[in-house]
C-alpha cells in the first residue's frame, strides 16, 4: 500500500491530462459553432426562407430541449446520481468566495445578447455566439450569393478545419478519461466504479426515454411519415453511434 502522500500526488498530477483535454474542447467550441451555424444560415438563401425554416427549427429546438430537461429531471429524481460518492457539500451559509447572483428571465434574455463577439468567444458564451452567428448569417444571406459566396467558402473551410481539429482532440479522450478515473479510484477506491456504472446506466436510460418521447411527438406531428424519417436516419445514426463521432455521419461534398 503506497503512502497517502504518494497517492495524493498521483491523483493531483494525473489529472493534468484531463485538464488539458477539457481546455482543448473549450478551444474548439467557439470557432466551430460560429463557422458551421453561419454557413448553414447563409446557404438557406433568401431571408424569407431563413425566417420560415429558422422559426420551425427554433420551435423544435426549444420544445425538444424542454422535453429533454424534463426526462433528465425524472431520471435524476429516481436514480439520485452521486448519492454514494460521499462528497463534502458545504452548508448553504458557507462563504465560498464566489459572486452569486439571482437568475431571472430578464437577466437570462439580456445575457444572450453579446456586447462583443470577441468577449463572447473568449468566455465561451455559447448562446451569445449562436445569437451573433444568426445575425451574421442572416445579414450575409441578405446580400445575395454574388457577394457572400467568398465568405461562405471561407467559413466552410474554417468549419471543416475545426471539425478536423475536433477529431484530433478526441484522440486524447481515452487518455483523459483514464486520468480522471485513475485519480478518483486512487483516492476513493474501486467501489466508486459501481457508482459510475449506475450513472452511465441512468444516462443511457435517459437517452432512450428522450428518443421515445421525441418519436411520440414526431408521430403526433407527422403521423406515419415519422417512420419513414427514422428509416432514412437509421444509417447515419448507426455510423455516428458506432464511431462515437457525429462528424462521421455528416454529408460530404463530392
Amino acid at each position: 500500500m503506497p503512502p497517502p502522500g504518494v497517492v495524493t500526488a498521483w491523483a493531483d498530477n494525473i489529472t493534468l491530462l484531463t485538464d488539458i483535454f477539457l481546455r482543448l474542447i473549450k478551444m474548439v467550441i467557439a470557432p466551430l459553432v460560429f463557422s458551421t451555424l453561419t454557413v448553414g444560415i447563409m446557404r438557406l438563401g433568401e431571408t424569407s426562407t431563413i425566417g420560415r425554416v429558422g422559426g420551425k427549427a427554433m420551435i423544435w429546438f426549444i420544445s425538444s430541449s424542454v422535453l429533454s430537461i424534463l426526462v433528465g429531471l425524472f431520471v435524476v429524481s429516481l436514480e439520485q446520481p452521486g448519492s454514494g460518492l460521499n462528497l463534502a457539500i458545504p452548508l448553504e451559509a458557507t462563504d465560498t468566495g464566489l459572486a452569486v447572483g439571482g437568475m431571472s428571465l430578464k437577466g437570462f434574455l439580456t445575457h444572450t445578447i453579446p456586447t462583443s463577439i470577441a468577449e463572447a468567444m473568449a468566455n465561451n458564451e455559447i448562446l451569445q455566439i449562436v445569437v451573433f452567428s444568426m445575425f451574421f448569417g442572416i445579414g450575409g444571406a441578405s446580400l445575395g450569393e454574388k457577394f457572400n459566396a467568398p465568405l461562405v467558402a471561407a467559413l466552410d473551410v474554417v468549419s471543416h478545419i475545426m471539425l478536423k481539429v475536433t477529431g484530433y482532440v478526441m484522440y486524447v479522450a481515452p487518455l483523459a478519461i483514464f486520468a480522471a478515473i485513475s485519480s478518483v479510484i486512487s483516492t476513493q477506491g474501486l467501489g466508486i466504479l459501481l457508482n459510475y456504472a449506475s450513472f452511465i446506466g441512468g444516462y443511457y436510460v435517459a437517452i432512450l426515454l428522450t428518443c421515445l418521447v421525441l418519436l411520440a411527438v414526431g408521430y403526433v406531428m407527422l403521423k406515419k411519415e415519422v417512420f419513414r424519417l427514422v428509416s432514412m436516419l437509421k444509417d447515419p445514426v448507426l455510423v455516428a453511434f458506432t464511431t462515437s463521432s457525429s462528424e462521421a455521419a455528416y454529408p460530404k461534398n463530392a
